[in-house]
């Protein structure tokens, strides 16, 4: 297996547990096509892990602008790292044991900008 696909297997898994949490599934329920919308997040994991992908980006990512209008609570964010982290100790691989401490840097990284600037 590719990083590439480990990231996309453990995009696929976290948000197939992320629909149907009852905290953050509602969420997931106003994104029209939401399983489309999966590779583009697994493009953006790929970059932020790998500083490359092999994809096409059309338009650049905007993380914050887009999540913007969902209204998302402080408790959301920590309810997406609980489900985030429980997927990649599930999804463990020796083989991408270091891609995975740095996923979970940056899940902490991110939680600190969602709070910053969601002003959470």
């Amino acid at each position: 297996m590719s990083e590439s696909q480990w990231i996309l297997s453990i995009i696929t898994s976290f948000y197939d547990k992320a629909k149907s949490d009852i905290l953050i599934g509602y969420h997931f329920r106003f994104i029209k096509d939401f399983d489309e919308h999966i590779p583009r997040i697994a493009i953006f994991w790929e970059q932020q892990l790998l500083t490359t992908t092999h994809q096409k980006v059309v338009p650049p990512f905007d993380m914050i602008k887009a999540h913007m209008p969902l209204g998302i609570k402080r408790g959301e964010i920590g309810r997406w790292l609980v489900l985030f982290r429980k997927t990649l100790t599930e999804k463990s691989d020796p083989q991408f044991e270091g891609l995975a401490t740095l996923w979970n840097e940056r899940l902490t990284l991110f939680e600190g900008i969602f709070l910053r600037f969601l002003r959470l």
